[in-house]
């Protein structure tokens, strides 16, 4: 458990960004590929990545497979992924070789682990070496990253979009207070997670940026510039709700085509509603949450969806879940007719479709 204490001063100085760029989203990409399992809501992304990236194997791979080597504060906020890796090569060596080495306390590296980094040569000093770690970056990210890279914007702005307005309308406060339930503001700290520890971390006027991340899933996580005791603490916050709609952004690129006729078809919201519910069957105030919409407005596009045919609702409880139907997914697969017009045989299915384009 983290217990982050506030100032007035630090109250001042939150601020929101966008992301931290793709070099760092690709770097979270091969820690959340490292943790694979073909049977969660990711294998299919995974399965791609695996087949097609340079290899978890590769000498680099173990600098970066557990999240601890700090690139985020290492390279700072870069807009491209050459704005990047040109930053990660002009790191000092000094700099570079005091973050290797406080990723080796955190991460307790030892024995097999440390002979395995051996291998990966000194990206610190040598300047082969460095090279070696930005190609192989370069290269990962051009098959599990790139390929989506416009749709993991689209998120993390949507998340930034979201997070803007709550600071606008309510204040800094009522921007922490929102960051429930991964995080608790109680006022003046803000807490994170839990345990019978809590580790203290007092800002004393440094402040905090809020990072949304889209392969940073498992709840919040904090950065602090080991380099620079004046930087701003950096809290990273998961820009999706589970494995089940992180697999919603990651869908594989022909679909992700498919996806751009559909909006074209039934509008961007009404679409990605459709996608995010065949990615994982969900409730309106999930769905709600994945859009970046009010409860109502998800509400309201569900209803359309389940005129038209395309998805059906069933009550659990208190809540009801929306999941897709045949026709739903005939629609998504493109097997419904191209580009996504109905079968002149299935007239149902041609009525239901103009009632979801008409409204």
């Amino acid at each position: 458990m983290f217990r982050i204490h506030f100032t007035a001063d630090d109250l001042a100085r939150v601020r929101l960004t966008r992301g931290w760029g793709p070099l760092v989203e690709t770097h979270l990409s091969l820690v959340r590929l490292g943790r694979r399992d073909p049977r969660d809501a990711l294998g299919g992304w995974s399965a791609r990545a695996g087949r097609t990236s340079p290899g978890l194997a590769h000498p680099c791979a173990p600098l970066l497979d557990d999240g601890w080597l700090d690139l985020l504060t290492v390279t700072g906020p870069v807009g491209s992924l050459e704005e990047g890796l040109t930053a990660l090569l002009a790191v000092r060596p000094e700099q570079f070789r005091a973050e290797l080495a406080a990723a080796a306390a955190a991460g307790g590296w030892h024995g097999d682990r440390l002979r395995r980094l051996a291998a990966a040569g000194d990206p610190a000093g040598n300047r082969t070496d460095r090279r070696r770690l930005v190609t192989f970056l370069h290269d990962h990210h051009r098959v599990a990253v790139a390929p989506y890279w416009s749709r993991i914007q689209a998120r993390l702005n949507a998340e930034h979009s979201v997070l803007a307005q709550v600071l606008s309308s309510q204040g800094v406060e009522g921007l922490l207070a929102q960051l429930a339930p991964f995080a608790h503001w109680r006022s003046p700290v803000l807490e994170l997670g839990h345990g019978p520890t809590a580790n203290d971390i007092r800002l004393d006027g440094r402040g905090l940026t809020l990072v949304p991340s889209l392969f940073f899933d498992s709840g919040p996580a904090v950065w602090i510039n080991g380099m620079d005791d004046q930087a701003p603490v950096v809290l990273l916050l998961p820009a999706t709700r589970g494995p089940g709609d992180l697999a919603a952004v990651l869908v594989d690129p022909c679909a992700a085509d498919r996806l751009a006729a559909l909006v074209n078809l039934l509008g961007r919201t009404r679409a990605y509603a459709l996608d995010s519910i065949a990615a994982d069957p969900c409730t309106t105030g999930e769905l709600a949450r994945r859009l970046a919409i009010s409860a109502a407005s998800a509400s309201e596009h569900a209803t359309v969806l389940r005129d038209a045919g395309l998805v059906t609702t069933t009550r659990q409880g208190r809540a009801v879940r929306h999941h897709l139907t045949a026709m739903g997914e005939r629609l998504l697969d493109g097997s419904l007719g191209p580009p996504f017009r109905p079968d002149q045989s299935d007239p149902g299915a041609g009525a239901a479709l103009a009632g979801a384009m008409a409204r």
